[in-house]
């Protein structure tokens, strides 16, 4: 199941249909930008669609970049108090997070075991499987702890597995829990949703998920042949469009997968948020495998919620969190301060990691930059097999050196941001 980093190199290599952007080395400014109208982008406008002389765009243009609010999680609290209050919109709290790594008896990562915590005041106060490192986050406070309450951790062997559940005490930010009897496998089964905003001016994106799909789709066929993938698509509008969310539950056929890609337009919208928390909302009902299987969700948007549905689009963050679904937003041009507050949100939640475009591709509208201290740009499909890849393997895949097409502060390989002080925030 282990896959050698020259093996992945030779993957991302077999996706590039067309040359890189040229290499850019120099390094950009650390400090992230300022809220409100100075985030480096203005709000698109929603009325129309991108501008057509820039064309469409094809297989291996796009470009993005990463970051991991989870692997740098004192930044990011220090983000949510001046986003929160700039923004007036509610952050949940989550300092008081607690990773929970399960293992088996020789030290590797349990995938998909199932975690139950109990409080001692009574009540289960979270329930969710591991994920393919052996890791699931639990939010005392969001998960409805009184103060000053201790807990005890039960673990069960993933479904189908034989095995007795493990109970014991825990303490601090970090439990370890060994479960016996049980050996720590990786994920046979993988199953990837893309919920995709389809209003006007997600033309651009729209067209690149078609174009690239089956690329993705043949590179981890090959390099995952004994992995049993499947696709799910929810597309969404908003309130008064032909439709508002509208999905296509997952199945194992490409071919089904583009041809359901390929009836859709991008049309609609009117105002700048969207029902960005009903795309959500369809994605984590789609039928998820609950057994030893990678859940990935790519949201693909441009604008967040309306601010009365704020509240709705965190509980279906936290539905995913429960579920085992990693969230990995995909920030399109005319991203604003609101829509990566809330894509942010929804991915430390679920411990997926927040992924926007940038402007080295020179495709569609300005990208604002986002409120980040460092990150590595690379082509958007590298980063989206290089996403699906780590999950399968349980860790982190780095960035090849002929794949980085520029870097801005001073990321490490692993996602963490070494800041100005010479401190590395690592979890």
């Amino acid at each position: 199941m282990k896959t050698s980093l020259l093996a992945w190199c030779g993957l991302i290599s077999a996706l590039s249909l067309l040359p890189a952007c040229s290499a850019m080395g120099g390094r950009g400014s650390s400090e992230a930008p300022a809220y409100g109208d100075s985030s480096g982008a203005a709000p698109r406008d929603p009325s129309s669609p991108e501008a057509p002389d820039q064309g469409q765009p094809t297989s291996g243009l796009l470009t993005a970049g990463d970051w991991d609010d989870n692997l740098n999680f004192d930044f990011f609290q220090k983000y949510l108090t001046k986003a929160s209050a700039a923004l007036n919109l509610s952050a949940p709290p989550s300092a008081d997070r607690v990773i929970i790594t399960v293992r088996d008896e020789e030290g590797r990562p349990v995938s998909n075991a199932r975690v139950s915590v109990d409080g001692s005041g009574g009540g289960t106060r979270f329930q969710g499987p591991t994920a393919s490192d052996g890791r699931v986050l639990f939010l005392p406070t969001q998960d409805g702890a009184k103060a000053d309450e201790s807990f005890t951790v039960t673990v069960s062997p993933p479904p189908g597995r034989t095995g007795e559940p493990y109970t014991t005490a825990v303490q601090g930010k970090a439990w370890d829990v060994t479960l016996p009897g049980v050996q720590g496998e990786s994920p046979q089964e993988l199953d990837v949703a893309f919920v995709v905003d389809t209003t006007g001016s997600m033309g651009d994106e729209l067209a690149y998920l078609k174009a690239e799909i089956q690329g993705i789709a043949d590179s981890l066929s090959t390099h995952f042949p004994q992995v049993s993938v499947r696709y799910g698509l929810v597309l969404y509008r908003d309130e008064g469009d032909d439709y508002v969310a509208r999905s296509f539950d997952f199945t194992s056929n490409v071919a089904t997968l583009r041809l359901r890609l390929d009836s859709q337009a991008a049309d609609g919208g009117g105002d700048y948020p969207e029902a960005m928390e009903r795309g959500l909302e369809e994605g984590v009902k789609l039928s998820w495998r609950t057994s030893n299987t990678a859940r990935l969700l790519f949201l693909m948007a441009d604008a967040p919620t309306h601010d009365a549905k704020h509240d709705a689009f965190l509980r279906a963050a936290q539905g995913a969190r429960q579920a085992g679904i990693k969230v990995y937003p995909i920030a399109a041009s005319g991203v604003a301060d609101s829509a990566e507050f809330q894509m942010r949100l929804a991915a430390q939640l679920t411990r997926g990691r927040y992924l926007f475009l940038t402007n080295d591709s020179g495709i569609g509208n300005s990208h604002a930059e986002p409120h980040i201290p460092c990150y590595q740009v690379q082509l958007l499909k590298h980063l989206l097999v290089r996403t699906i890849g780590s999950e399968l393997e349980g860790r982190r895949l780095p960035v090849s050196g002929s794949e980085l097409v520029r870097t801005v502060g001073n990321p490490s390989q692993d996602g963490a941001c070494t800041h100005q002080d010479g401190t590395v925030t690592y979890y």
